[in-house]
């Protein structure tokens, strides 16, 4: 296939505004931080569940299924987790969170039971604390939240949706 030098520049512009992904806290902030661990439940060999936050305050931030999908290629039917934190200041934000099923092959999942569900939620991090995003996936639901890490008790709303049984 040959790239005329028109698609050859429009493919250049496309990658030069692909902003790509950014740390949780913003570039100009030298303060204390609150560390929010993704969660990756291995349920086989071929399958994880997912819990993770995706965007703070507009901000893309590199995730867990990101990360895992780029560490397993290659590895044809198999999949092991690769978890990622973010250090977030103990200031107000919007969090995007997202819970779903991860195989380890995008043809599995044709054939088996899948859940991706995602939404924005307040979460305000206190000093001195630790949180994990945590969730459920189960056949009548699909569920994710951050949750602070010593006492395991939800921090934010939940984010919903459909299960893998729907």
């Amino acid at each position: 296939m040959k790239i005329t030098p028109l698609a050859f520049a429009l493919l250049l512009a496309g990658c030069a505004s692909f902003s790509g992904f950014e740390p949780a806290t913003p570039p100009d902030y030298t303060g204390p931080t609150v560390n929010v661990a993704d969660q990756a439940r291995q349920v086989s060999g071929q399958l994880l569940h997912v819990f993770e936050m995706t965007q703070v305050d507009g901000r893309r931030l590199s995730s867990t299924s990101i990360a895992t999908l780029r560490a397993n290629q290659g590895r044809g039917f198999a999949v092991s987790p690769v978890a990622l934190t973010n250090e977030l200041p103990p200031r107000p934000a919007r969090v995007r969170l997202q819970v779903a099923t991860q195989y380890a092959a995008p043809i599995l999942a044709l054939t088996r039971p899948t859940c991706q569900v995602q939404g924005d939620v307040a979460f305000t991090p206190e000093a001195g604390k630790a949180y994990r995003v945590a969730g459920r996936i189960a056949a009548e639901a699909c569920e994710v939240w951050i949750e602070d890490l010593a006492t395991q008790q939800p921090v934010t709303e939940k984010v919903g949706g459909k299960g893998t049984g729907s």
